[in-house]
């Protein structure tokens, strides 16, 4: 179909044709499971997280269903987040990383969804920036992927900007994707279909190495 690039999760269904297994776990801080599975991540956003999705990896390479030299991650808006901060925080589990629409500083998106979990950022400030990827730039060392729409009116491209900077600033090579025109993760169904063949090829050349 000429709307594949627009259906939901396609980017998993193109993987797993091209022999890759695709693996998604609802680490804690994930919605519909209780309060406190929810609120486990209150103040230390990026953190449980990641270690959640490490064990899953683990746990894949448990059962000899993955290669642990081969596994990549990828996510838009929260999961673009939780990518890039599983690079730099889990880099001996994570080889590479596909970021699109990330939150890079919580003190710069919406307070009535960002103050839920971290709280006041005046009060809050050490825990504002552990949470921060613009902080954690200088730790970066595998191959990542940063996508953004500059007509994002919910996580304002200058995140990802801001990011880049950051990395740019430490020596941290990267590739960054600013699509014109774009709002939240939603590109017109030409530049869908193109970005996500990029996103395929950034992935295999990067877990090839």
């Amino acid at each position: 179909s000429s709307r594949w690039g627009m259906t939901v999760d396609m980017r998993a269904q193109a993987l797993r044709d091209r022999g890759y297994l695709v693996f998604k776990l609802d680490n804690r801080g994930s919605a519909r499971r209780g309060l406190a599975f929810e609120g486990a991540i209150k103040h230390n956003m990026g953190d449980l997280e990641v270690k959640d999705q490490s064990e899953g990896v683990r746990y894949l390479v448990e059962l000899g269903l993955t290669d642990p030299k081969r596994v990549g991650i990828y996510g838009g808006s929260y999961g673009g987040y939780m990518s890039a901060m599983a690079l730099v925080r889990a880099p001996n589990t994570f080889k590479v990383g596909i970021a699109g629409a990330p939150v890079t500083h919580w003190d710069g998106y919406d307070t009535h969804y960002t103050e839920r979990y971290m709280g006041n950022p005046h009060t809050h400030a050490a825990d504002y920036e552990a949470t921060s990827l613009v902080a954690h730039a200088h730790l970066l060392e595998r191959p990542l992927l940063l996508i953004h729409g500059l007509a994002d009116d919910n996580v304002l491209a200058s995140h990802t900007l801001q990011f880049s900077t950051a990395l740019l600033h430490h020596g941290k090579v990267h590739e960054l994707l600013a699509l014109s025109g774009v709002t939240h993760m939603t590109p017109q169904e030409v530049v869908a279909e193109n970005l996500l063949l990029h996103q395929l090829q950034f992935l295999q050349r990067a877990l090839a190495k």
